[in-house]
């Protein structure tokens, strides 16, 4: 356990982490500086990918509706947004999980500020190997995740697994293919490295594969939406 922030290391030790946080960088403080900001978030989003994240917002709270006895896994948590934004209606437990130590430690200071210490565990972990039994958690969240996690299938196959029978996972994906000046932004963006975005069809092939047997996606401008159980 990483004390001094109170977050657990569950990190499989026998894997090796990536060498580089890229949100340890000021790309990740810009990012996290935006992100829980939901009205510069609104204007960046429709400039850089023609999106209105209003929805998005709206299916945090939402997946964050959560009463005593039920378990939301967040991953990736970043820097606290889902929990930050819908405080009031945490009843259960949230779980969040990042491989970013940086983004786990703003996600700790929310916390912290917040006050919700007995409702909110956060971890550092692998998406593609959750440290979680099968059927833990009754709904996943995963906004702004899929398209920095390499190992897509894998971790989609890990979402289904954790999840209890009936649960669903919420989210948030850029994709590669979106129509129009958007794809030229999503190819700049692609040349970080970290960011790999899937493409539309692809998505709903591998969730399909990994078990989802309802699964519905909504692209709005490179943005796509998607619901699975």
């Amino acid at each position: 356990m990483l004390a001094a922030e109170g977050i657990f290391d569950l990190w499989p030790p026998e894997e090796r982490a990536p060498r580089l946080d890229a949100y340890a960088t000021p790309f990740g403080a810009a990012y996290d500086f935006g992100v829980n900001r939901p009205a510069l978030a609104r204007v960046a989003a429709r400039i850089e990918y023609g999106a209105d994240v209003a929805r998005m917002y709206e299916w945090m709270a939402e997946v964050l509706d959560c009463p005593p006895g039920q378990i939301v896994l967040d991953v990736p948590a970043g820097g606290g947004t889902l929990f930050s934004r819908g405080a009031p209606k945490l009843g259960g437990l949230l779980v969040g999980i990042d491989l970013s130590q940086a983004m786990l430690a703003r996600a700790a200071r929310r916390r912290r500020i917040l006050g919700l210490e007995e409702h909110v565990l956060l971890a550092r972990g692998d998406a593609t190997r959750l440290p979680l039994v099968a059927g833990a958690v009754d709904r996943i969240a995963c906004f702004n995740g899929l398209h920095v996690i390499p190992g897509k299938s894998a971790a989609l196959a890990e979402f289904r697994r954790v999840l209890k029978p009936g649960g669903e996972l919420l989210g948030t994906s850029l994709i590669s293919d979106p129509p129009g000046f958007h794809r030229r932004v999503i190819g700049l963006a692609q040349l970080a490295g970290f960011f790999v975005p899937p493409a539309a069809a692809q998505l709903a092939a591998l969730a399909k594969r990994a078990g989802f047997a309802k699964w519905e996606q909504k692209l709005d401008g490179a943005l796509l939406y998607f619901r699975g159980q």
